[in-house]
């Protein structure tokens, strides 16, 4: 009995936390125990975030980190039994994408030139999500944690403005339907030869100019290239940036 009740009660402050609490909630005996999530097809920006709440945990007083506290996305079975922080896009972090209740689209819960910073309960566990249209926004939200004075963020969502231009896809420039009119030009009379000739050379171009251009379809977001990810190469640079 006495077991479940340390139990339910642990709950009950993990439920309570709010950001102004960061990072305690994540510490235990003067160590800071929570795991780093980065999505394996992420950019490298994310890793970068990673680092940056990572160097700037030394400003606080009698912490120990743990070195080898960061995964992938794929290397998580259910981030909800972990104490993370997670540092992605729902369209490119299954972790992230877990956090948010999978979105339809995974980008339904962001809004453009926006990061946010977003506390999670489940479990008994904390998870902190930094999370944005792109990695730019992610890397503002990430250097906000960082830097800033958290005690007044009695929440558990704050969203930072990032000025980087970033839009959901379906905000994306669609043709426009709206026709000119123009006012009818009187041509002048022309023999049948003329007019034979400029059928001719007109069919000519039409052809020339179908073989340059392609006929513009429906629209749909231009797929990014994905960098060459190498989980040894992230965690690599990570560690590099950790001691550099």
């Amino acid at each position: 009995m006495k077991l479940i009740i340390v139990f339910l009660l642990l709950i009950a402050t993990a439920t309570a936390y709010t950001i102004s609490d960061y990072p305690s909630f994540f510490v235990q005996d003067n160590k800071f125990k929570a795991v780093y999530v980065i999505g394996e097809e992420a950019e490298s920006l994310d890793v970068v975030s990673a680092t940056e709440i990572s160097t700037a945990l030394a400003k606080y007083p009698n912490l120990t980190i743990t070195i080898g506290t960061s995964k992938l996305d794929s290397e998580i079975t259910d981030i909800k039994t972990y104490n993370a922080i997670v540092i992605g896009s729902p369209c490119d972090n299954r972790a992230a994408y877990d956090l948010q209740g999978n979105p339809d689209p995974c980008y339904k819960n962001l809004g453009g030139s926006s990061g946010y910073i977003e506390l999670y309960s489940n479990n008994g566990r904390t998870q902190l999500l930094i999370t944005g249209l792109t990695a730019e926004d992610r890397y503002a939200a990430a250097k906000f944690l960082a830097t800033k004075t958290l005690t007044s963020l009695n929440t558990k969502q704050y969203i930072i403005s990032t000025n980087t231009g970033s839009r959901p896809p379906f905000f994306a420039q669609k043709p426009n339907n709206k026709t000119k009119t123009t006012q009818p030009v009187e041509t002048p009379k022309t023999s049948n030869e003329t007019v034979e000739t400029a059928k001719t050379q007109k069919t000519q171009e039409q052809q020339i100019q179908q073989k340059r251009t392609i006929e513009p379809g429906p629209y749909e977001p231009i797929e990014k290239i994905p960098e060459q990810k190498s989980f040894f190469g992230k965690i690599l640079r990570w560690i590099t940036n950790l001691f550099t």
